[in-house]
């Protein structure tokens, strides 16, 4: 007998996957199945109302020393207008819907009040809670285009009704 065939050979021993592995295939295959069937199911609606919190700080400003301009709704009207004064007065409310000429109407009316009275230090936007914010911006770039409101600051402020 030679040296060789007397050895004893021993055979490897398989390693078991659960020895120290954890196959989490499966339980990411799951999560990504659970994530697009919420995805997929879920409505998601543009149009619905969210509570916001009210506003809990800011800087106070004087009314009688701004020139104030209103957006929102006349009495008995379903559209919401642009005042250039501080109540909604038919009279005073801005009448044109192309967006230049109601720039061009908020600026002259800006730059009539300012020259008026040069003490006023400040322009506010005063909006309702539902105003669309096209218009505001679109009263914003209005008075950007007077003059004498560069020197100003802007305030703008939104008034939730009380239900």
């Amino acid at each position: 007998m030679s040296k060789s065939d007397t050895q004893l050979t021993l055979k490897k021993r398989k390693q078991n996957p659960d020895d120290g592995e954890l196959d989490i295939t499966p339980m990411i295959d799951i999560t990504f199945l659970l994530l697009a069937f919420f995805v997929v199911v879920s409505k998601m609606d543009p149009q619905q109302a969210v509570d916001l919190p009210r506003a809990t700080f800011g800087v106070s400003v004087q009314d009688k020393d701004s020139v104030v301009v209103i957006v929102g709704k006349a009495e008995g009207s379903a559209e919401n207008q642009i005042f250039l004064g501080r109540s909604k007065d038919p009279s005073i409310a801005v009448t044109s819907t192309d967006p230049d000429a109601i720039e061009e109407e908020v600026a002259a009316y800006i730059q009539g009040e300012l020259s008026a009275n040069p003490e006023k230090d400040a322009v506010m936007i005063k909006a309702e809670g539902n105003v669309k914010v096209g218009l505001v911006e679109t009263v914003r770039k209005g008075i950007a285009q007077a003059e004498l409101s560069e020197s100003r600051k802007l305030y703008a402020g939104i008034k939730e009704e009380q239900q």
